[in-house]
């Protein structure tokens, strides 16, 4: 099972729990990361956009989308 249906399965999204997306040049993901301390993270210059389980299941939906149309 992927992350993806994983994230669509749960009702609800657990609190505090934050993601990074790193994308390659050519639009595809590269790697998603589940970041433990969201708020130390984010206090480190270059610290990449922190995604919830939501918004993390909208950027997957939209690559999967993109990859089927292209397939």
């Amino acid at each position: 099972m992927t992350l993806r249906e994983t994230l669509k399965r749960l009702k609800r999204s657990i609190r505090g729990r934050r993601w990074i997306v790193k994308i390659n040049s050519d639009t595809s993901i590269r790697e998603v990361k589940l970041i433990f301390n969201p708020n130390e993270y984010s206090k480190f210059k270059g610290s990449r956009k922190l995604h919830t389980d939501k918004q993390l299941l909208k950027v997957l939906d939209t690559h999967h989308e993109e990859f089927v149309r292209n397939k």
